[in-house]
């Protein structure tokens, strides 16, 4: 599939996952794309759950603390992390209405992350949900203070990152990155596949993940300063 395809595909579910759950307070759509090892970060402090189930619970317990909202204006940012994976960010204005009647405007910044399924049954699209983050703010920053933010942002990038990785797990990081399926890595390194399953178990434990996925985003969030 063509990178333009996969691209779009991604944007439309976002866009769906949005609207499905923001607006028409519905959860099915949302609930279906959920990972097994799913991660969910919200804005607040204990806004957080791990694995379906849990991750089920809160969003059914938060859907009842949604106000009535539209969306107003929105956009979606994409990023390729590798094969299976795809990162997607959407930014959008939303007019929320309290029970007061009162209509104010808030800002949607969601962030998800998507993997390329195993196993596709009848009905499901390629693709779930692995990582969400979600967080919401009322006042709006202004183009001149962004543009100093990401300024900023460029000009510390994360020089450190690999500094504490041998040259072959640099290598293998990367080729974890790219996509490259355990088989494949093993056979590149000329090693057993088991001897490469340690090696990544002794990353996960390093940077305290729990899966290749997790592995991957926390070095592409840290690359760009997430």
């Amino acid at each position: 599939m063509v990178r333009g395809t996969v691209e779009n595909q991604i944007k439309v579910i976002a866009r769906k996952l949005i609207h499905t759950y923001f607006v028409e307070n519905k959860m099915d759509y949302l609930f279906s794309l959920l990972a097994a090892d799913v991660y969910y970060l919200g804005a607040g402090k204990n806004m957080q759950a791990e694995g379906k189930k849990k991750v089920q619970y809160f969003l059914t317990k938060a859907s009842s603390n949604l106000y009535p909202c539209i969306v107003t204006q929105e956009k979606y940012l994409t990023k390729r992390i590798g094969w299976e994976h795809w990162l997607c960010e959407a930014v959008c204005d939303v007019d929320v209405t309290n029970p007061q009647n009162e209509t104010y405007q808030e800002c949607l910044h969601e962030t998800i992350l998507f993997r390329r399924r195993k196993d596709t049954a009848a009905g499901q699209t390629e693709w779930e949900i692995v990582h969400i983050h979600t967080s919401v703010t009322t006042p709006k920053v202004s183009p001149e203070e962004m543009l100093a933010i990401q300024l900023s942002n460029k000009s510390r990038k994360n020089t450190r990152l690999y500094s504490d990785l041998t040259d072959r797990e640099k290598k293998l990081i990367r080729m974890l990155r790219s996509g490259m399926p355990i088989r494949d890595i093993a056979e590149s390194f000329g090693l057993a596949e088991i001897t490469i399953k340690k090696a990544l178990a002794k990353l996960y434990h390093r940077y305290n993940v729990k899966n290749r996925s997790r592995l991957c985003a926390y070095f592409e969030a840290e690359e760009n300063n997430y």
